[in-house]
């Protein structure tokens, strides 16, 4: 069977994504269809984590923002792109690929078309009510097109069914290749996040907790990643991009991983870091919600004061500490590793596949 995977943002969770499915799926053959930006990590040292696994296509005028003669060159270079693969399914990765992707499956009469936005775009917290409401219309009448929408979480299927629109969840996972336990400093209490650094994981909101703890050198706030708000990160350290190798060292290395984000679909870097036993200290949206068990593997927090008691608190309880990342690593086993959600979508595409070869045969 070949995959199609159409994606315009290629870097960071999507990456993360792709590669779950790629590497969950050897059997089958996988096409990535990518856009490129600037401020992400190079696509060469991406290409390079897929071992020879999946073949790539640049996708070279796709681009995030609305622009109708920019998306009118996109929609036609994807076009040209696909009548020269022959394929079994589509699978389309965020806002942008799937309003075009499910856009060209109805002009080109594609069946097997598969839609996960992971972090819908009518979520941003970034953008006006009006744009809000603009993208569920869109969202809205690109479901009536052909195409299959998976939600990552159950808060993300929550905010489409809200809307009226129907999907399908299949919760993220990511295989973590482990490494070998490293030693913590007891001296320093290490808080990391990971990602790309843009408006949607809040930058400027944890630059206003670490703040609060810049006189107390012993806890120290790292930003595993690069981006365009990264000039915002005055009290936190800053890594630039990593290799997975590299993410996995300073994950090793952390006490406890925290979110800003506004809004997500079901963040594939806090998943990794349930796998380092770190418990979660996650700000209240769509997505981080679903990955914190209350008291359990870690604490939601929706403002910077409940964030900063938060972090005091777990500090001066390492035996707690210890427990909610052991629960994490419990739940990352249970519920997000071994090729699981890789598994699930295994069996949607055959599914998918067995529907049109019936077809096809009356």
């Amino acid at each position: 069977m070949i995959i199609v995977h159409v994606v315009e943002p290629f870097a960071t969770g999507i990456n993360t994504f792709i590669h779950e499915l790629v590497f969950g799926m050897p059997d089958y053959e996988h096409v990535i269809v990518h856009g490129e930006r600037k401020d992400t990590r190079e696509i060469a040292t991406i290409k390079k984590e897929y071992k020879g696994k999946a073949t790539f296509i640049k996708w070279n005028c796709a681009q995030r923002d609305i622009s109708f003669i920019k998306d009118f060159r996109a929609t036609w270079q994807l076009h040209r792109i696909l009548k020269g693969i022959k394929f079994d399914i589509l699978h389309l990765h965020s806002s942008k690929a799937g309003v075009i992707g499910r856009f060209l499956g109805a002009f080109n009469g594609y069946q097997n078309i598969i839609y996960t936005p992971n972090g819908a775009s009518f979520l941003r917290k970034d953008i006006s009510k009006g744009k809000v409401k603009f993208y569920e219309r869109i969202e809205a009448f690109f479901s009536r097109f052909n195409g299959r929408i998976i939600s990552s979480s159950e808060s993300e299927y929550k905010a489409y069914d809200e809307i009226g629109i129907q999907s399908k969840i299949i919760q993220n996972g990511a295989l973590v290749q482990p490494i070998a336990n490293g030693t913590k400093d007891k001296n320093t209490f290490k808080i990391v996040t990971c990602g790309k650094i843009t408006i949607q994981k809040n930058p400027a909101f944890l630059n206003e907790i670490a703040a609060f703890f810049k006189d107390k050198p012993e806890i120290t706030f790292k930003w595993i990643g690069d981006g365009e708000l990264k000039d915002v990160l005055t009290h936190v350290e800053i890594t630039g991009w990593c290799s997975k190798e590299e993410v996995y060292r300073h994950l090793n290395e952390a006490d406890l991983y925290i979110s800003t984000s506004s809004w997500e679909g079901l963040p594939l870097a806090g998943i990794e870091a349930m796998a380092f036993k770190l418990p979660l200290l996650m700000h209240d949206c769509v997505g981080n919600n679903d990955l914190v068990n209350t008291g359990i593997n870690g604490y939601i927090f929706d403002t910077k004061i409940k964030a900063i008691e938060d972090i005091e608190y777990l500090k001066e309880k390492p035996n707690l500490l210890n427990s909610l990342g052991n629960n994490s690593l419990k739940m990352y086993n249970r519920h997000y590793s071994n090729f699981r959600c890789a598994k699930e979508y295994d069996d949607l595409y055959k599914a998918f596949h067995r529907k049109t070869k019936i077809a096809t045969s009356q």
